[in-house]
């Protein structure tokens, strides 16, 4: 992977907030950094869900120490040395995708977050004979590496902002299965 436009390297805080009422709700992603750089970034639900649990595949994978075949292959980025810090300030996006890789270092996760706005720059220029060819993606908007302890308090805080609006729908009730707030082996019910 290409490194961003924007590398806010090792994050002090990663958080998922969900505004709104159940059903309508809109969510972001807040990131403070220990330089004078932080980012907000607005998600759909199904995003903040499908970051949180790649980020448990890779944790489980890593965990495991051996990654099998039937798990994503996500790559490796150099140690930290080669991933300096290269933006300050405020940076406010709605994200379009989403990528993932192992490092810098064995103790850091690296995500990339690709802004909506680049992808509709690139979709206006290309034509519908181009549809069937591979596609490019240009560099990120935003990378950022967080430490193990903070992927696993974000994988938690994300999936309960996920589940907290109590839908209906299947992605909200994978989310309270997957923090635990609903045991389908009982049918949903805990003895109290």
């Amino acid at each position: 992977m290409d490194s961003a436009k924007h590398n806010f390297g090792e994050v002090k805080q990663i958080r998922t907030e969900a505004i709104g009422v159940a059903g309508k709700r809109i969510f972001r992603i807040l990131i403070d950094c220990p330089t004078k750089a932080a980012a907000t970034l607005w998600l759909e639900k199904e995003q903040v869900y499908g970051l949180s649990m790649a980020m448990k595949k890779m944790v489980e994978a890593k965990g495991q120490g051996e990654r099998s075949d039937e798990e994503p292959d996500f790559p490796d980025i150099a140690e930290v040395g080669s991933t300096p810090v290269s933006s300050e300030g405020l940076l406010e996006f709605k994200v379009s995708r989403l990528g993932l890789a192992y490092g810098p270092g064995k103790s850091h996760v690296t995500v990339f977050f690709y802004d909506e706005r680049d992808e509709v720059a690139s979709e206006s220029g290309s034509s519908e004979t181009e549809e069937y060819e591979e596609e490019t993606v240009g560099p990120a908007a935003l990378q950022v590496s967080l430490e193990h302890a903070q992927l696993d308090d974000f994988i938690t805080q994300s999936l309960d902002e996920c589940s907290s609006g109590r839908g209906t729908d299947a992605l909200s009730r994978h989310a309270m299965v997957a923090t635990g707030k609903v045991d389908p082996n009982t049918n949903g019910h805990f003895r109290h």
